[in-house]
């Protein structure tokens, strides 16, 4: 005689133990999701006057970049959060044990965007309850007369289907967010690695293998169709890569309904850039500050931090590279509202004068800016859509600081937003290279103001 279990809900969302099916997992995530976005949005109307004070989704600061307020707002939404974190681990990790999938893979849960996509897959992969055997599924498939069974030719296939989603982020939507770093790198090793194994063995080590070539693939033929330079293919190599040997781990690990999961990703990839693109809030403003000592007095710094002679030739082999870089200041008039011009390598940056404090501060707003950089390349003339759109200066800033014996710290700072996600990783190459730009600049002061 079999003993009837009584239903207990709570069971299903605290213990770690058991599985769920697909249909359970996916009402009870978008549900939850739903409650969650609503408690924070009603929190952040009351509590601190703005309806959406933390955007988790597609996150556009990190913590520390938060001002005082900002973290407090954040501990406090955090610490909600942790209810609904600990039931999103539980069921991610009772749905993967019914999928047969590793369970290290619930640190997906924690990754943004890669999350999003992840679900969508884990709502649509059948359990093994559910699935007749992988090998009578891949006899049966239709798919099996267009895949090739070369497996280099699976990852330039899984490029060409993935060549439509990333032009519509940077030509359509106009987007070099979550989406086209990481949902693309993700999607092509993933797609890399189930095409790669449809007809060869599927292990993690080929599924790695194909989303590596698949991914260098890609970023060669930006290269050779004259869509990106060397110099911002370099840059994105330490983010594209790692997220792309994710979803080729993941995509070799998946071995039935491989057909569904391809259009599910997808169709999923496409979605969420196109919410993003609709969210497209305002990027934080950053700064970066620089100092330098100079043995001058501030009125003869003064003299030269408002207008300076041409630089020396560059030998800072970041500059090389084809970054843009300064080669003199020009101002027309004086005070509050002068226009001062700092003519970079690939044009002038327009300053009006909005402080005048002779000899302590000048500070001035960006009305235009050059392209930030000249693309490494061949052709006659590379200009992706992410040169206009990527990074923006909004201020300057010169401060002078008297020392004792007649010397100076002069303080030079900029004030930017970028628009490349996540936010974070970007800082990381905008602020060394601005750092350089402000030496640059400070040294040749410090030089012509010490041989007076």
């Amino acid at each position: 005689m079999v003993k009837n279990v009584p239903f207990n809900p709570l069971r299903i969302f605290l213990s770690w133990r058991g599985t769920i099916a697909r249909g359970p997992y996916a009402l009870a995530g978008t549900i939850l999701f739903f409650v969650k976005w609503n408690l924070d949005r009603l929190l952040g109307a009351g509590l601190f006057d703005d309806p959406w004070p933390v955007r988790y989704i597609f996150p556009r600061r990190g913590i520390l970049e938060l001002a005082e307020d900002g973290r407090q707002i954040v501990a406090i939404l955090g610490a909600i959060s942790l209810p609904f974190i600990y039931i999103g681990i539980v069921l991610t990790l009772k749905r993967l044990r019914s999928v047969g999938l590793p369970l290290w893979l619930v640190l997906l849960f924690f990754v943004p965007f890669i999350n999003l996509l992840f679900f969508i897959l884990l709502s649509t992969l059948p359990g093994r309850a559910d699935e007749t055997s992988w090998e009578n599924s891949r006899k049966t498939s239709f798919l099996d007369n267009y895949i090739p069974k070369n497996r280099i030719a699976c990852s330039a296939l899984a490029v060409v289907l993935w060549a439509g989603p990333a032009l519509l982020g940077i030509y359509v939507f106009h987007d070099y967010g979550w989406g086209l770093f990481l949902g693309i790198p993700f999607g092509l090793g993933f797609v890399a690695a189930i095409l790669s194994g449809w007809h060869n063995s599927s292990t993690v080590r080929n599924g790695i293998i194909a989303a590596a070539i698949s991914t260098a693939l890609g970023l060669c033929l930006l290269f050779l169709f004259a869509l990106e330079g060397i110099l911002c293919i370099v840059m994105a190599v330490p983010i594209v890569f790692p997220i792309a040997f994710f979803g080729g781990v993941l995509g070799s690990l998946v071995q039935s309904n491989r057909g569904k999961s391809l259009c599910v990703l997808f169709i999923g990839t496409i979605l969420l850039m196109g919410f993003e693109h609709l969210e497209n809030p305002r990027p934080p403003t950053c700064a970066v500050i620089s100092t330098i000592e100079v043995d001058a007095s501030p009125q003869t710094v003064w003299e030269n931090v408002v207008t300076f002679s041409d630089l020396p030739e560059v030998k800072d082999w970041l500059f090389k590279t084809g970054i843009a870089y300064p080669t003199h200041a020009e101002i027309k008039g004086q005070g509050v509202g002068a226009e001062r011009s700092c003519v970079f390598s690939t044009g002038p940056f327009e300053e009006p004068i909005t402080v005048w404090d002779e000899p302590r501060e000048l500070r001035f707003g960006v009305t235009s800016q050059p392209a930030p950089m000249q693309e490494w390349t061949f052709y006659p003339h590379v200009h992706p859509p992410h040169l206009e759109r990527s990074f923006r200066a909004e201020e300057g800033q010169f401060l002078l600081e008297p020392l004792p014996l007649g010397r100076t710290r002069l303080h030079g700072t900029t004030w930017y937003h970028n628009n490349l996600w996540p936010s974070s990783y970007w800082k990381l190459w905008s602020d060394f290279i601005i750092h350089r730009i402000h030496l640059r600049v400070l040294n040749h002061v410090k030089d012509i103001s010490e041989q007076g």
